[in-house]
């Protein structure tokens, strides 16, 4: 055998030999750990005496309290803390048997094999104070383990094989396995945070994230609201912290149950129909709010791209809230408030007539046309036809100071005060900051900013009469018990203008939702409509954007008992499929207040009878709305 040959000869030889030494380390090293927590067993516990209690972090364990449900006005519930466990491990009683137990329950609790084995696995470290070796004795595996998973690893666990060296298992080696059975694996409370209806009312709700408190009894886990009502109302739902141990415990308490004025049924259509316009004119984005004039009760808030709290994702854009969050240019909505103001200071009746220059008129070096080319006018027409021009000349008359005025009185440049986070208060600017244009502009909805809900308060202080609510989304706090712990009435902000001009805007209002109006669109079988299309050019940096359009609709039903306003609107539709408000927002309109009017069983004011049926349109209707289903708390 040459050199060569030789060499790898005795290289083959080595190999298997060097193999055999590192298995036979491996094997002494597991012995002597064997036999070492035995020998500790034997020494500190007699056969007779039981094994003590294992021992975490210390002799009590801090214990989460259970987050408080979210429930709409009829008790639905939209959001609620299941009970799950927390499962932990105490790698000092595993001993030998780390393969054996990562093998079993990675599957179980859906980990990598390797994961498992790393987290069980003992971690050697010096006592500061006595120079001792110890080991952890605490590792949280996995959070938010579902009660039947939890019970399938206390199973597998309890059916652990585990072989001793000898025939005859010894008291210290039977102490052993229990503790490794029982002990070295184990569970505490925990809860996931579940959204039983998915998506709905998202923006709402909000969401939370799991986050680690120290407290006197050691780490806590407990979840957080990030955003919405979770995030709000966080102090409230937030449940309190209990302990227990060896010498007994405190029982945790948990958090206080938020009712919401949102009916999930309403909230459901008005989600419905959303996607639908989503699906139908491909806009960027849509949302829509349903109110109680009378009281400012939010019934529904929707808004599109949505996404599910559930699992929320990474999808910024389906976490905004563009009902209270999004500052458009309302357009032609926000002449509500110019011609109410008008009204309301004596400066014309709807009545008086204007001139609408056949649709061009130049005031203030610029040109400002209407849509259509109208000559004279009445008024109660300027509003039904949504003139421009005969608008921004009302304005002219009224002035800048008490326009200006009038525009703050109804709620803008200024939050609204709902309690969820991110709310845009929108812009008007101080007189002394307007240009010569200002005065023609401001009137029709240019030149200011606001936002859905803004305006939908303020079509609602028309319909109730001129008073200006607050929105109220949180009707109260209970206990567990549903017993009331804080309750929150109707809030008034102001008087913006009398009950007569009200009655003179609604008759004109209800022209706009008719043949000859701009929202005919929105005209329902069985009921009055009083509403106003809006239909802005969006303005983005510094420049009206050719071919981009904010198309919205408010209107109330019905007119002359309103119960229900609503607000839609339609972020940079499809051009080709419509993009002017009557065209576009007024029918999701109308297809929401038809749902919404047979679900609430609203007596029509407009009789009139189905081809062929002998039943009122709000009738058959009534007929295809179903119930949001109850979800009980688990």
């Amino acid at each position: 055998m040459d050199g060569g040959n030789l060499g790898k000869g005795l290289m083959l030889s080595v190999v298997p030999y060097r193999r055999m030494a590192v298995l036979a380390s491996a094997v002494t090293l597991a012995f002597v750990g064997l036999v070492g927590w035995l020998a500790h067993l034997q020494l500190h516990f007699s056969d007779d005496e039981p094994m003590p209690e294992r021992s975490t972090v210390s002799s009590r364990t801090a214990r989460p309290g259970r987050r408080g449900a979210i429930l709409d006005c009829r008790g639905t519930v939209l959001a609620m803390s299941v009970p799950t466990r927390m499962v932990c491990a105490d790698p000092s009683l595993i001993f030998t048997q780390h393969v054996t137990i990562a093998k079993s329950l990675a599957p179980l609790l859906q980990m990598k094999e390797s994961e498992l084995l790393s987290l069980i696995s003992p971690r050697v470290r010096t006592n500061a104070a006595d120079g001792r070796l110890i080991t952890n004795s605490y590792v949280v595996l996995k959070r938010k383990v579902p009660i039947d998973t939890w019970q399938q690893v206390t199973q597998a666990m309890a059916r652990l094989e585990v072989k001793f060296p000898g025939r005859r298992i010894r008291s210290s080696e039977k102490l052993a396995r229990d503790a490794l059975r029982y002990r070295s694996i184990f569970g505490s409370d925990d809860y996931l945070r579940h959204y039983p209806s998915g998506t709905l009312a998202a923006h709402v709700l909000g969401y939370v994230a799991s986050a680690e408190t120290n407290t006197d009894y050691g780490p806590v886990f407990e979840d957080r609201g990030l955003t919405g009502i979770e995030l709000t109302c966080d102090r409230a739902l937030a449940g309190v912290h209990g302990w227990a141990g060896a010498g007994g415990g405190v029982e945790p308490k948990e958090g206080l149950n938020v009712v919401l004025t949102v009916d999930a049924t309403i909230q459901a259509i008005v989600e419905d129909e959303l996607a639908a316009a989503m699906k139908k004119y491909s806009p960027a984005g849509a949302c829509a709010i349903a109110v109680r004039p009378f009281t400012g009760d939010i019934l529904a808030m929707a808004s599109a791209p949505t996404f599910d709290p559930n699992s929320p994702g990474s999808g910024v854009d389906g976490w905004r809230n563009r009902a209270i969050s999004d500052l458009t240019e309302p357009g032609s909505t926000f002449k509500i408030v110019t011609i109410t103001t008008c009204l309301e200071e004596g400066i014309l009746t709807l009545e008086d007539t204007v001139d609408c220059e056949h649709g061009r008129w130049w005031h203030g070096g610029a040109w400002l046309h209407d849509v259509h080319p109208y000559g004279v006018l009445p008024y109660e027409k300027v509003i039904c036809k949504s003139s421009n021009i005969g608008t921004a000349k009302a304005a002219v008359r009224l002035g800048p100071g008490r326009l200006y005025q009038a525009v703050r009185n109804f709620g803008f440049g200024q939050r609204t005060g709902i309690p969820l986070p991110s709310e845009a208060a929108g812009v008007i600017r101080p007189t002394n900051q307007w240009s010569k244009l200002s005065i023609t502009r401001v009137p029709i909805g240019q030149e200011v900013s606001a936002t859905p809900l803004q305006m939908v308060m303020a079509m609602s202080a028309i319909a109730n009469g001129g008073t200006l609510m607050s929105p109220r989304l949180i009707d109260r706090l209970e206990d567990s018990e549903g017993r009331v712990i804080v309750q929150y009435p109707a809030s008034t902000v102001r008087r913006v203008a009398s009950e007569r001009v009200c009655r003179e805007m609604v008759r004109a209002l209800k022209k706009a939702v008719s043949r000859e109006g701009t929202a005919s669109a929105a005209e329902l079988e069985s009921y009055t409509v009083a509403g106003k299309t809006g239909t802005a050019q969006k303005f983005v940096d510094g420049t009206y954007k050719s071919g981009k359009y904010y198309a919205s609709f408010i209107g109330f039903f019905p007119a002359d008992r309103p119960a229900v306003c609503i607000v839609v609107g339609i972020d940079e539709p499809d051009r080709r499929v419509g993009y002017m408000g009557g065209t576009v927002a007024a029918p999701v309109f109308k297809a929401m207040a038809e749902r919404i009017a047979a679900y609430l069983h609203l007596p029509p004011d407009k009789p009139s009878d189905v081809p062929g049926t002998g039943q009122s349109p709000a009738l058959a209707a009534r007929e295809r709305v179903e119930p949001a289903p109850k979800v009980a708390r688990q």
